[in-house]
């Protein structure tokens, strides 16, 4: 059982005893009702796009925000052969190495040139450049200097020379690698 799932179990023994001692529902009951419906819904249209990726052999493109335990647990449970895409990775170190054990790609946004992102900066200094995808995450997410403006894909190229940086790669040889690498897991080249 994942985290999710303890939680729904959790939020649901409380209501059915709440419910019990009282006829009606206070606001705080109406809020963990509503969060173990979310909660469901959610987990459920996860494993449903799982399901769907893995039935048309396409990655499945994950924005994982705020539940690195959740989103490892799923995915680890789920079929070898699934192709996973971290999208717009902001997530930990840990957490990125363990989702190497699964064979992800993780893709970098703007927010790698970001002045406070050293965390995540650093994390990115450890993947290994097989495994690197850079996106524009348009319209948001606009890398510095353009940071505050539309996101658009010209201002990818901020993005690429940031990566290069902190890879200690030249910015050609890492557009050639990213570019490969996307082939590689869309078009299976």
């Amino acid at each position: 059982m994942n985290n999710i799932e303890k939680r729904i179990n959790e939020l649901e023994s409380k209501n059915a005893f709440q419910e019990d001692s009282i006829e009606r529902l206070s606001s705080e009951l109406r809020k963990q009702q509503l969060e173990i419906v979310l909660l469901k819904e959610k987990l459920e249209s996860f494993k449903n796009h799982i399901d769907a990726a893995l039935e048309l052999d396409v990655p499945l493109i994950v924005h994982s925000r705020n539940a690195e335990d959740e989103t490892y647990e799923i995915l680890k449970n789920s079929d070898k052969n699934l192709k996973i895409l971290m999208h717009c990775f902001t997530g930990s170190l840990p957490f990125a190495l363990k989702l190497m054990e699964l064979n992800s790609y993780f893709s970098a946004s703007g927010i790698i040139t970001f002045k406070n992102s050293n965390d995540l900066q650093n994390t990115f200094k450890q993947l290994p450049l097989g495994r690197l995808l850079i996106e524009t995450d348009s319209p948001f997410l606009a890398p510095e200097p353009m940071r505050g403006k539309k996101n658009e894909p010209s201002f990818v190229r901020y993005t690429l020379k940031k990566l290069s940086y902190l890879k200690d790669i030249d910015t050609q040889e890492l557009d050639k690698i990213t570019t490969d690498n996307f082939n590689r897991l869309f078009f299976n080249t």
